[in-house]
């Protein structure tokens, strides 16, 4: 049993006994202060409390591991694909299994033209990941193996769970499959907004060497996603950067949290 599973029952139990001797602000106080941490485990990418997710890579050189998500799709892919020759650079797109049986052909391409494909769930159920049983994470990500198989598509052992939530289940599923969680420490919101210059002027602070920026394709509005990703990569090219696929060894997770503090 993980630590801060312990920890955290220790904090209800003795908040349940502090309430039952008639101390029952201080119970109160007790038994809900975890709760700020557990919350954060789900969304906050930093946070390693539900097991440990990759959030940078190391290197000596101005380079960042640019990572795609949501395709492969038509109305984006190729554009995607056509920006990332121009400018020289190489990217990891996370891919939803669904996507990839109606579009085998493109992600086929992905890789022809020197890019990795990881694992974005195979139906990218981003309101109920969180809460998903471990039968319904193990499926989803093995239902996105296998469109991959069919298609015949060579994949990195990456994953990453829609939206970036996690699920207090994921690291058992992940760690028994030989696979990563790989999130980022780079963002500009640019799925949400409909403005891409506000989401590369939220990105741009975050870029560092060794950074993973976080961009996406397809959705309800591709056209916006697409100019993101392109102001993205022309930025980068006019600050010096390089998006390159940095090796397993090179990738960084900060030290394991074991949970908060112990009562």
């Amino acid at each position: 049993m993980k630590a801060w599973v312990i920890v955290i029952a220790s904090f209800k139990a003795c908040g349940i006994a502090l309430a039952a001797e008639h101390h029952a602000g201080a119970g109160a106080i007790l038994f809900f202060a975890p709760d700020p941490w557990v919350f954060l485990q789900f969304f906050l990418p930093s946070a390693q409390g539900f097991g440990p997710a990759i959030t940078s890579f190391e290197t000596e050189r101005r380079e960042v591991w640019l990572t795609i998500d949501d395709g492969p799709d038509p109305s984006s892919t190729p554009r995607v694909l056509d920006l990332l020759r121009k400018h020289g650079a190489r990217a990891t797109f996370f891919v939803i299994g669904e996507q990839v049986a109606r579009h085998p052909e493109l992600a086929r391409r992905i890789v022809a033209e020197g890019h990795t494909i990881g694992n974005h769930t195979h139906t990218h159920p981003a309101g109920g990941f969180w809460l998903a049983s471990p039968s319904r994470i193990a499926s989803e990500i093995d239902r996105c193996i296998g469109a991959l198989l069919l298609a015949d598509v060579p994949f990195e052992r990456y994953f990453r769970p829609p939206v970036g939530i996690r699920n207090p289940f994921l690291d058992p599923q992940l760690e028994s499959r030989g696979m990563s969680l790989v999130l980022w420490n780079a963002r500009g919101l640019d799925g949400m907004g409909r403005d891409p210059e506000s989401a590369l002027g939220r990105i741009v602070r975050s870029i560092r060497p060794g950074g993973i920026l976080l961009s996406h394709e397809a959705g309800s509005r591709p056209g916006g996603r697409l100019r993101f990703v392109e102001l993205l990569l022309e930025h980068l090219g006019r600050d010096g950067y390089a998006c390159v696929l940095p090796p397993r060894g090179a990738l960084l997770t900060r030290a394991r949290d074991d949970g908060p503090p112990a009562p």
